[in-house]
């Protein structure tokens, strides 16, 4: 279980966070999502801390990756807009999973495995061990934009829980191993 839904885990931003980190986090916590995406951004703070905030030299890749989420975090529009939230939502989950690495298995139904341990390890994360501001704060401000979408309607709302709940997995294991190799 996420360490965000099963303890208290702050997901306020930390004041050693740099500035990129600190608008970043201001964007995407606007609105309380609940539980599913606490959870996400109590790993993503953990992660960012545990790779001191650095701001890496590589971007996650944009391709498949819905527009809309690269024009909202510089418009700093709010709330954040999505015309076709299934459209949305697809193109998302269709660009989370080209970002997966290759020891990542799915279930018969489609959705992640979500294993006890941790299967990667460094660059093992494949193009998810991207940090900083063109890392996983893209796949972070994804979420939100969809949570906000949907944060009413109990339908749509499953799907967007499912895939908070597994990039907090992602998250969560790249923390721990941040932190565990002192990286």
């Amino acid at each position: 279980m996420l360490k965000g839904l099963d303890s208290v885990n702050s997901t306020d931003c930390p004041s050693t966070a740099p500035q990129w980190f600190a608008k970043a986090h201001q964007h995407v916590t606007q609105v309380d999502l609940g539980a599913h995406y606490n959870a996400v951004l109590a790993a993503w703070i953990r992660m960012e801390k545990a790779s001191r905030f650095e701001q890496g030299q590589d971007k996650l890749p944009a391709k498949g990756r819905p527009p809309s989420i690269s024009v909202w975090m510089r418009a700093k529009v709010s709330p954040p807009k999505i015309g076709d939230v299934s459209a949305f939502a697809t193109a998302w989950q269709q660009w989370w999973d080209s970002l997966q690495p290759g020891w990542r298995t799915k279930r018969s139904d489609g959705s992640w495995k979500v294993e006890d341990g941790y299967g990667g390890k460094g660059e093992e994360w494949g193009d998810l061990y991207t940090w900083g501001p063109y890392g996983v704060a893209s796949v972070v401000a994804g979420l939100y934009m969809w949570g906000f979408a949907v944060r009413d309607d109990i339908t749509l709302r499953a799907a967007w829980e499912a895939a908070s709940s597994d990039v907090g997995w992602v998250l969560e294991g790249m923390a721990a191993y941040y932190e565990r190799f002192n990286w």
